[in-house]
């Protein structure tokens, strides 16, 4: 099991066993509670489980959303299209009355 610890002795200086990276004064690394000579810095180990997170991510989530964003663009186009084409034969309110025919002839 790790345990953190932080070097607080500024005349301490450590090497992380997995890294070789030297570890000094206000650094972070953990220890075993086992086999107290291992001893790896808490940002390689940091780094390497962001990277292990990162590898092992399921990317056909984000796949399935870009094809359902791609879906809902093309649908909404079609909308678009259709009412594009149809929005001229839509009768508006007010244009049956007498004034606003007179009004359209004069123009």
């Amino acid at each position: 099991m790790l345990q953190l610890k932080r070097i607080t002795c500024p005349t301490d200086f450590m090497k992380c066993k997995a890294s070789g990276e030297i570890l000094m004064y206000g650094d972070f690394y953990y220890q075993d509670m086992d086999d107290p000579s291992i001893i790896i810095g808490a940002r390689y180990y940091n780094n390497m489980k962001k990277q292990r997170k990162e590898n092992q991510f399921d990317y056909t989530i984000l796949n399935n959303a870009k094809s359902q964003k791609e879906y809902q663009d093309q649908l909404q186009k079609a909308e678009q299209e259709y009412l594009q084409s149809t929005m001229l034969n839509m009768p508006i309110l007010g244009q049956e009355a007498e004034n606003y025919q007179k009004e359209y002839d004069n123009k």
